[in-house]
């Protein structure tokens, strides 16, 4: 038996030499292998040791043309030899089966090996063409295969199968895929010892009765020796028994474990060449999550809202310009003066026709006068339209609107993976409440950010305009910026504001200091005695509104993120974009109708 297996050709040939002990993660000279079909060679040695770096390269899960020197210059890893038989497609050499459930969460069981093998490389290359009901047939002879019941399993989700259940379904997409080597990253990880056993029985079955070779990455030697076989045709033995050359721990016919030595680090063995270096912990404290969150919001948002409000800035600049220029009244008030004029000289005269001299120095003088008033006017009226509208409505506005995609959703995906990965429940069995944990240094982080960037915004847009008014000949930059600063930092009509303006100060003109003192003191408006008013007084302050706007549409924002994110407290991987979409759509729209209300309460100012 053991020369058939000899004279059967091999389905990879590999060997990797270490060539820099000082980066190698582990200390063998060399390292190699070979399989052949129904054999099955285990990977041994302590955790780090480079087990997973071999299996990933032969899996083909590094860069494909600088995977080998990506290697030999990062850890000193040269792979001498990586063949594989020529007669196997490339697409059925190997497949992985990882230490999680690697399944699309988005279909069933059923689902996922019928993608498997649909997508296998015979069926890509069009060579074999199934009918449905030959898909469903084999769909239920891969299942069976690894012992699972099509009509009891075939239809739950990845999230409704248990650890051994999913790493059962995880096999049968490799066997759908017809790999002839199948790489397993510990499979055995986070299994109890009768489910261990199943998996392990089934994949002993599977290398002997498909021929599917195993390169088995684990350290459960009881479940090794299951999928091994223990027989005469497959004996196992240990590294004490494979042949070594030079060093090198050689796997052949009947060598059925290559066992890595890690390589002892500086600190492994008591030297030490420099000071220990601590690994970071930043991040556990309340104010350094705020912190990260903080630059993560401002930083990152930043070019998005200056993009944004540079386009606003210009779109309604440009369009705004052109519309003033557009508007002449002069020939509609000559028409008027001389309409309402002409019975005036009559009357004075006493003359029926009007001389025509009198109506040209008339049109002259009154052309003067608006020549002379309307520019003004509409640079003035330019420069308020631009405050009043980015400072009071569209400019808070815009920012939300786009944080709410950006903050709000990002913020959501974040707490909505956390859900579905159970890190949530971790953080309730250390004592730790969730929401304080990701929703309290979020908040606060949005509060600070959210103002900022419309204030960002906003001075870009005001700005832009005060460029595009003068190129269509709406007043100067300089008399712009004034007009904008005195629409922006309007006086308070408060009766303490008002006292301490008409007294210039501390001059308090012969009254008696209790008299000066409680008139400054007086917080009440003066076309109104109640403190509401004078609450919607100070609320409705430009840079006040700016202010309180970017702040309460944020907490809209966050606040539907939060609720969103944890309404599902059994939500899966699957759920995390419905869970992102529907906090940015309802944020967005409540932010919208928040825009209502306090529109409706700027007009109570007025």
């Amino acid at each position: 038996m053991e020369k058939m297996e000899d004279a059967e050709p091999p389905i990879l040939e590999f060997k990797a030499q270490n060539v820099n002990p000082v980066k190698c993660p582990f200390s063998n000279d060399s390292v190699s292998f070979t399989l052949h079909p129904s054999s099955c060679l285990h990977l041994a040695g302590s955790s780090g040791a480079g087990k997973s770096t071999l299996s990933s390269y032969i899996a083909g899960l590094l860069p494909p043309r600088r995977g080998g020197r990506l290697l030999r210059n990062t850890l000193g890893i040269n792979i001498v030899e990586c063949k594989w038989n020529t007669a196997i497609p490339a697409g059925e050499r190997v497949g992985m089966l990882f230490q999680q459930t690697t399944l699309l969460d988005s279909l069933t069981v059923a689902g996922n090996v019928c993608v498997a093998l649909e997508y296998c490389p015979s069926a890509k290359n069009g060579k074999e063409m199934l009918t449905m009901e030959q898909k469903r047939a084999t769909i239920k002879g891969l299942l069976e295969t690894v012992g699972l019941d099509y009509a009891r399993d075939g239809n739950k989700r990845p999230s409704e199968l248990s650890g051994g259940m999913g790493r059962r379904a995880s096999l049968a997409l490799q066997l759908a895929q017809r790999k002839h080597v199948i790489i397993l990253d510990e499979p055995f990880a986070g299994l109890d010892y009768s489910t261990g056993v199943g998996v392990a029985k089934e994949l002993e079955r599977l290398r002997r009765e498909k021929g599917t070779a195993l390169l088995l990455i684990s350290h459960e030697p009881q479940f090794v020796d299951i999928v091994m076989g223990n027989n005469t045709k497959n004996p196992t033995k240990t590294i004490v028994d494979a042949p070594m050359i030079n060093g090198d721990h050689v796997s052949k016919a009947g060598t059925n474990t290559v066992f890595l030595d890690r390589r002892e680090s500086n600190d492994d063995n008591g030297t030490k060449s420099k000071a220990l270096r601590h690994p970071s912990v930043f991040g556990k404290d309340p104010h350094q999550r705020f912190l990260i969150k903080l630059l993560d919001y401002f930083l990152y948002s930043l070019p998005l809202i200056l993009l944004t409000f540079l386009a606003a800035g210009l779109a309604i600049s440009m369009l705004s310009s052109d519309i003033l220029r557009r508007v002449d009244v002069t020939d509609t008030v000559l028409s008027v003066v001389q309409k309402e004029i002409k019975p005036l000289i009559q009357m004075f005269t006493g003359e029926e026709t009007v001389s025509p001299m009198y109506t040209m120095m008339i049109n002259m003088k009154v052309r003067g006068m608006l020549n002379t008033t309307i520019p003004p006017a509409k640079a003035t009226l330019y420069a308020m339209g631009m405050a009043k509208l980015f400072v009071l409505e569209i400019g808070p506005l815009i920012t939300s609107l786009l944080l709410s995609g950006r903050i709000g959703g990002s913020y959501a995906g974040e707490v909505a993976t956390m859900q579905a990965s159970a890190q949530n429940k971790l953080l309730r069995t250390l004592g730790i409440s969730p929401v304080m944990w990701t929703f309290g240094p979020s908040i606060l982080a949005s509060w600070v950010a959210s103002p900022l960037l419309t204030l960002a915004g906003t001075v870009l847009a005001l700005e832009v305009g005060a460029h595009i008014g003068p190129m269509y000949g709406i007043g100067d930059i300089a008399s712009y910026r004034q007009e904008v600063w005195d629409a922006v930092f309007v006086p308070l009509r408060l009766r303490g504001v008002v006292s301490w303006t008409e007294n210039e100060g501390w001059e308090h003109g012969g009254r008696s200091l209790v008299e000066y003192v409680s008139s400054f003191l007086d917080l009440r408006c003066t076309y109104s005695d109640t403190y509401t008013d004078a609450l919607i007084e100070i609320a409705t302050h430009p840079v006040c509104f700016h202010f309180i706007k970017s702040v309460v549409f944020m907490t809209v924002i966050m606040g539907v993120a939060e609720v969103a994110a944890r309404w599902n407290s059994e939500l899966s991987t699957r759920g995390v974009p419905k869970v992102i979409t529907s906090s940015v759509v309802g944020g967005s729209l409540l932010v919208i109708f928040a825009d209502w209300g306090f529109s409706q309460l700027l007009l109570k100012r007025h």
